[in-house]
């Protein structure tokens, strides 16, 4: 009964307990006194069936005393062993008598100390039965001892112990009966008494109880009504508070955001002229849309400094601000037929998460309702939480704005390097024709001087200039070595500045993608996993060319250590089965039958080997089968074939795939990806390792790449073969490749590894 006094309340429970609940606990008590009084009588029958059963139990012991002795007394008259049959048969029944009463009476001190009386003493008599038996038997003198009065006195004292313990058992049997009549009587009588005293007290309550309870239920029911009307007005706050809600979904700038909410106020509030304020960073107030203004009102300052006016005191104070009859010269209603001065303002914060960023300003013709009031306050939250996720959708544009340029960046960057590329192989395209008009003439030279003797002081001459004209070649030659290496250097290092920026760009999308505060749609969670998708393939084009760039350098450092082969096999087939058992493809690793246990090698290039070309394995093949197969090739030297069952590779393409930047053909890039590099870097690391990769592959038969190792890796000095075949096949591919490579567009059948293989550190 909503607004029940606490008097009314307490006079509903006392009337409900009089002729309710006190009749229903009258009916329990009636139950729990029958019950507990069966169960003192069920109590009292059972003491009185275990004095009984004591009591036969003790007639029973008499009775077989009295067989004994009879028994012996006939023995000892006539010798004949057959009179011995009552005794012998009642001395074990008796033993278990006296075993069993005393049990019965094992919690009554005094009757237990009765039974041990009665046990000694027969035991006594047994004693003396038993020798005067066995005088008989052997014809010794056995009425001495009957003469004697033994017997007789231990087998009297046995009765009197008996007759003292039934005459104890007895009285409390008689004692037991007494006490359950008495409590019967008495708890019967108590309870028909008590039945009758609270039956007339209801009686003569009941009629006054329940003409106060037709009183309190018309109460009630006024209270109800009012509780209806206020269920009503919460009604009317919660559904503004929805539609409210509903009005800031959507991807709207923060004026046209301001603008509906205005609008929606002034359609249910009855608002004649409003404006929403928005905190800058700043600190100050900036005016995003107004309501109902004029003209002149409109071209007012929109910004608002800090302790400047009432609008900034409501956002300082964290409090609604109510003014009444503002003066005339106010923000003036303008409409088509006239304007007019609004005569109540209601100033709000509005905040989100507790943090005023925000403030709503709106004017009144008549005196807002309480409920408006109301509305206002409680719709503070959703207006903030609204101006600060159309706020984080602009911060968003902002940071997308900021990796589109990053990336734009990047590929000038990358137009640079390719320029450079190919000056430095015009560079070498002069040199090599020099190197050769000088071989010329240094032939000519010598022609001229086995033929013309008489000039060999001019050819001496001319030989001096050659020696410079060659001792400049030489500088040139260094010079061009030096400008390859600063390029190999320039690389690395720009990989890592481009990396910086791209790892802040990664952080972002991550979190945007994530989405913790909820406040993006489902299309800006797709936009920004597609951003943190595509860095991640540019962070690994750049690992890849840092690779390159490293072994050019002649800076990428080996870590040998013996490993195990069969280990290594084992962890490449628990990162790769569940991957071809994804694309419903069969996976196997074979282990030759001589292969040796260990082999001493670089485990982390090794392994960077394997996954690249076991996961371009996977990924060219659609159906059937990839394996790993480890044999020996030949002495100290093991072979790691890859082999697959997918598109294949044109034989006029095995060479181009293990280019830099190289693609086997575009449209295998666009079904795949990849940069073109992982199959580069896996040659270069095969030759630092002292081996090298092999093809064998044709379209549609499957492909077979064959790494071929030393079982014990020889260090090798930097700067020799591998790193001129690294650093001329990267020369001769950027041209061409870099614009292909930033845009992650193209891929070999079985070149493009880069994004399967794991980069290198």
């Amino acid at each position: 009964m909503t607004g029940s006094t606490p008097q009314d309340d307490r006079s509903f429970r006392r009337i409900l307990n009089r002729n309710i609940t006190l009749p229903l606990v009258a009916g329990i008590v009636n139950v729990a006194v029958f019950i507990g009084l069966l169960l003192y009588l069920l109590n009292v029958l059972s003491w009185v069936e275990h004095s009984q059963r004591a009591i036969s139990q003790a007639n029973e012991i008499g009775k077989l005393a009295v067989e004994m002795e009879s028994g012996m007394r006939g023995f000892l008259l006539t010798g004949d062993e057959a009179f011995l049959a009552p005794y012998q048969l009642s001395r074990p029944k008796l033993q278990t008598g006296l075993a069993d009463l005393r049990k019965l009476v094992e919690d009554n001190p005094p009757q237990a100390s009765h039974v041990a009386a009665i046990a000694a003493q027969q035991q006594q008599w047994e004693r003396y039965a038993q020798l005067v038996i066995d005088l008989r038997r052997n014809g010794g003198d056995y009425l001495g001892p009957v003469k004697s009065g033994r017997g007789k006195l231990e087998f009297d004292e046995v009765r009197s112990q008996l007759q003292q313990f039934l005459v104890a058992e007895q009285r409390l049997l008689t004692e037991r009966s007494d006490d359950a009549r008495t409590v019967t009587n008495w708890s019967v009588a108590s309870f028909l008494i008590i039945s009758l005293v609270v039956g007339g007290v209801l009686a003569m309550n009941g009629r006054r109880d329940m003409t106060r309870l037709s009183d309190l239920f018309g109460a009630a029911l006024r209270e109800q009504r009012e509780h209806a009307e206020r269920l009503q007005e919460q009604s009317w706050l919660r559904g503004g508070q929805s539609q409210l809600a509903e009005k800031g979904i959507g991807q709207m700038a923060l004026p046209q955001l301001s603008e509906a909410l205005l609008r929606f106020l002034s359609e249910y509030l009855g608002v004649a002229v409003g404006a929403l304020y928005v905190r800058e960073a700043d600190g100050t107030l900036r005016r995003t849309a107004a309501y109902g203004y004029s003209r002149e009102d409109l071209q007012r300052d929109p910004l608002v400094l800090a302790g400047e006016g009432q609008i900034w005191q409501a956002a300082e104070q964290r409090r609604l601000i109510r003014l009444d009859d503002v003066p005339d010269d106010y923000v003036q209603i303008s409409s088509a037929l006239g304007a007019a001065r609004p005569r109540h303002v209601l100033l709000a914060p509005v905040d989100s998460n507790g943090i005023v960023n925000g403030v709503v300003e709106l004017g009144f013709l008549q005196a807002p309702l309480p409920r408006h009031i109301d509305f206002v306050k409680q719709a503070a939250a959703n207006i903030g939480t609204a101006i600060d996720a159309t706020l984080a959708r602009q911060r968003l544009a902002e940071v997308l704005a900021e990796t589109q340029q990053l990336n734009e960046e990047l590929q000038v960057q990358q137009e640079e390097l390719r320029t450079a590329n190919e000056e430095l192989e015009e560079q070498s395209k002069v040199l090599e024709e020099s190197q050769a008009s000088l071989e010329n003439q240094k032939a000519e030279l010598e022609q001229t001087n086995e033929q013309l003797s008489e000039q060999a002081l001019a050819l001496d001459q001319r030989n001096v200039a050659l020696a410079e004209v060659r001792r400049q070649l030489e500088l040139r030659a260094l010079e061009l070595e030096r400008a390859s290496q600063y390029k190999s250097q320039f690389l690395a290092n720009m990989s890592h500045e481009l990396r910086t920026p791209l790892n802040s760009s990664l952080i972002l999308a991550k979190l945007l993608s994530e989405n913790s505060s909820g406040n993006l749609n489902d299309e800006q969670v797709r936009f920004a996993q597609t951003i943190y998708s595509a860095g991640n393939d540019l962070l690994n084009l750049i690992n890849d060319i840092l690779d390159i760039s490293k072994v050019e350098a002649g800076k990428l450092e080996l870590a040998p250590e013996q490993l195990d082969v069969r280990h290594v096999a084992d962890s490449l087939a628990q990162i790769f089965d569940p991957i071809a058992r994804d694309k419903q493809l069969a996976f196997h690793v074979e282990l030759g039958p001589d292969v040796p246990t260990a082999m001493f090698t670089d485990r982390q290039r090794l392994e960077q080997i394997l996954k690249n070309l076991l996961a371009n394995a996977i990924k060219f093949t659609d159906h059937g089968q990839v394996s790993l197969r480890i044999t020996v090739a030949s002495e100290g030297c093991l072979s790691f074939a890859v082999m697959d069952s997918g598109i294949g590779i044109a034989p006029e393409h095995h060479e181009a795939i293990f280019g830099a930047f190289q693609q086997a053909d575009g449209s295998t890039s666009r079904r795949y990806g990849g940069s073109g590099l992982g199959l580069a870097i896996s040659r270069d690391l095969a030759r630092l390792l002292g081996g090298n990769i092999t093809l064998a592959s044709a379209p549609g038969e499957g492909s077979t790449f064959t790494l071929a190792l030393p079982v014990w890796y020889v260090p090798q000095k930097q700067g020799g073969a591998v790193q001129g075949s690294a650093a001329g096949g990267l020369a001769a591919q950027q041209h061409g490749a870099s614009a292909g490579a930033a845009a992650d567009t193209a891929a070999p059948s079985h070149g493009a590894g880069a994004g399967a293989a794991p980069a290198a550190p």
